[in-house]
């Protein structure tokens, strides 16, 4: 899996260094309007040409009433999400953004800071080497939710790709749909909650397409789903994910914090996920504009006790 590249500022990158810790934002404040709505496009498609749905907004209908088969509360998210084309109305999905690309133009003139900053490249193999969906639980381990997701993939650009991947995700909804309906009672739990995190997965892709206008952006995406405001029990909720990303990533993740931060007209819920860097933090390429040396970098990278990091300064003349 290659390393994947967070192009940023001086400041922002000393700040997740001495941090030691990766910021993910609401994806819904991010920069590409679109985004969400283009991916539920792909979606909606996928699902009627398998036969799972027919019709769009108001008028969306589920076919032979498959969607009873999932508990109401799933049920309503579910119809919530496809009629509207958003996030699920419980689910807030926090992402951060990389890029295969160590040395991109395009990434040091729009996430850079015009080429004055650096491109660190992290090691987060870990975060795709667990299944999506996961329990949450309280401090005496009783769960709280049981579908909360963590992705760590590529963006898909694209209509044909896109569509190939929600077909792929539409027929193992389908699939389930049909073991359910066979099940015996003894096994209904178990294939309902794989229809359930089959669909939840299905929903969760939508952030992972993009149109081709941005391809040569090769990014990858970190996204963690958490509880939103409407929510009930949100604040426990939240609590139970902080302490339980931890425990589910041990080897990487150190520790999650929830914040809200001001952003111009607006505000920004995030994540805090914090990162043992010696483990994450692999290589760190230095802007074409950026006036910081190598000797610098690796003095940066060692009040952080990262010992072992390849540094090097971008091949380009942009000045």
């Amino acid at each position: 899996m290659p390393l994947t590249y967070h192009y940023c500022s001086l400041e922002t990158a000393c700040a997740i260094i001495s941090n030691a810790s990766l910021r993910l934002c609401d994806i819904t404040k991010s920069n590409d309007s679109a985004e969400i709505t283009y991916g539920y496009a792909a979606a909606m498609d996928s699902l009627k040409r398998i036969g799972l749905i027919s019709g769009s907004g108001p008028t969306l209908e589920f076919a032979d009433h498959w969607i009873e088969l999932l508990r109401p509360e799933y049920q309503t998210m579910l119809r919530e999400a496809l009629s509207r084309h958003l996030l699920p109305p419980n689910r807030l999905c926090y992402a951060v953004c990389l890029s295969e690309r160590a040395d991109q133009l395009s990434q040091w003139r729009a996430y850079g800071d015009d080429g004055r900053g650096v491109a660190l490249g992290f090691d987060l193999s870990t975060f795709a080497q667990r299944e999506p969906s996961f329990t949450v639980c309280s401090d005496d381990g009783h769960p709280l939710e049981t579908h909360m997701m963590t992705l760590y993939r590529p963006i898909v650009y694209g209509r044909e790709r896109s569509a190939e991947r929600f077909d792929e995700l539409a027929a193992r909804m389908a699939r389930n749909v049909h073991d359910l309906r066979a099940a015996s009672a003894g096994t209904q739990d178990a294939v309902r909650a794989r229809l359930l995190d089959a669909t939840l997965e299905f929903i969760a892709a939508t952030a992972f397409c993009k149109k081709r206008f941005f391809r040569e952006e090769r990014e990858w995406r970190l996204a963690i789903w958490g509880p939103n405001a409407n929510t009930a029990g949100f604040e426990t909720l939240q609590e139970g994910l902080a302490h339980a990303l931890p425990r589910r990533f041990p080897d990487t993740v150190t520790h999650a914090r929830f914040t809200v931060l001001p952003r111009t007209d607006r505000l920004v819920p995030t994540i805090d996920l914090g990162l043992d860097l010696g483990r994450t933090l692999r290589a760190v390429m230095i802007g074409p504009r950026c006036t910081a040396s190598e000797q610098d970098i690796r003095m940066l990278l060692a009040s952080a006790g990262v010992g072992v990091a390849d540094v090097a300064h971008s091949r380009g003349t942009y000045r």
